[in-house]
């Protein structure tokens, strides 16, 4: 057998120590085939035969409409989060009960189909929206109750925390009249006080991706929008960091921004034998025992 006892990477925190080393003993014991630089890292052949994915209910196939060529970064590092939106996503796509199912558990919504479900998506031009790179890890747009038009902008992470600032964001963030204060102000959902914090490294993801969707909302195109951020249990900064940006939102808006981990997500799924064959491949692939943690 392919030993899993590799070359990790020793500047990691404890969650992601224990992640990276999770995913060399699923590429030694379940795939069975050779790393790559470290032991969570395939080699090309290994990316390339997409055994990074699923290999039912659609999961490869919505990769390939969505990136038809092969990527390095996504496709063979099996600790990098963005492969991730296709295993825990693209099964929904064509059974929309269960992804209403999902919803409700989850996230608490009431939405109902028809569904549209994109992957790695922004609303073009980005120029008319926030004028930068933010997309939506996986998006889904379906009809409330009422039949109003909502939009649920999903952020898959896996070890990610907060991450430094680039330039070309930090004169957005220091720029009172860029599209991302313009869009926090006409939103009417953040509280005055304690806004200038959105702009820290640990909160900056969030908001941008919220604003994205509250961008949508303002130019009529959905007629309401939820930012929904997917994190293992494990990593304890997205609970501590989604509960600090919800209080920067009047009390109304604080339920338009929510987590929901791995396991949660997990547990939500139900359905026939190939649905359940998906979820016990999750619960392999990704989630950590508190104990290695």
């Amino acid at each position: 057998m392919t030993q899993h006892f590799v070359p990790q990477y020793l500047l990691d925190d404890d969650f992601k120590a224990a992640a990276r080393l999770h995913q060399s003993r699923y590429r030694s014991e379940v795939l069975k085939v050779e790393h790559a630089d470290y032991g969570n890292r395939l080699n090309d052949d290994g990316g390339r035969a997409l055994l990074n994915y699923y290999e039912a209910l659609g999961v490869r196939e919505a990769l390939r409409r969505r990136f038809p060529g092969y990527s390095k970064k996504r496709d063979a590092d099996l600790l990098r989060s963005e492969h991730i939106p296709f295993n825990l996503l693209a099964p929904l796509a064509t059974r929309p009960e269960l992804l209403q199912s999902v919803l409700a558990k989850c996230f608490g919504m009431d939405l109902h189909a028809p569904f549209d479900v994109k992957f790695e998506w922004a609303p073009e031009p980005a120029a008319s929206y926030l004028g930068d790179m933010t997309s939506f890890d996986a998006y889904v747009e379906g009809r409330g109750a009422e039949g109003d038009r909502v939009g649920v902008g999903i952020e898959v992470k896996y070890t990610e925390q907060g991450y430094r600032i680039g330039d070309s964001e930090a004169k957005r963030v220091r720029d009172q009249q860029s599209s991302y204060w313009v869009t926090t102000r006409e939103s009417g959902v953040f509280l005055e006080s304690g806004c200038e914090q959105l702009g820290e490294d640990n909160l900056r993801q969030i908001w941008r991706n919220h604003l994205l969707g509250l961008a949508m909302v303002r130019r009529r195109e959905i007629d309401k929008f939820v930012s929904v951020t997917l994190y293992p249990a494990g990593n304890r900064h997205f609970s501590s960091a989604l509960a600090k940006y919800q209080e920067r939102l009047a009390e109304p808006a604080r339920r338009s921004v929510c987590g929901c981990t791995y396991e949660q997500f997990v547990d939500a799924l139900d359905g026939d034998a190939e649905i359940d064959a998906w979820k016990q491949f999750l619960v392999r692939r990704y989630l950590v025992a508190p104990r290695a943690v």
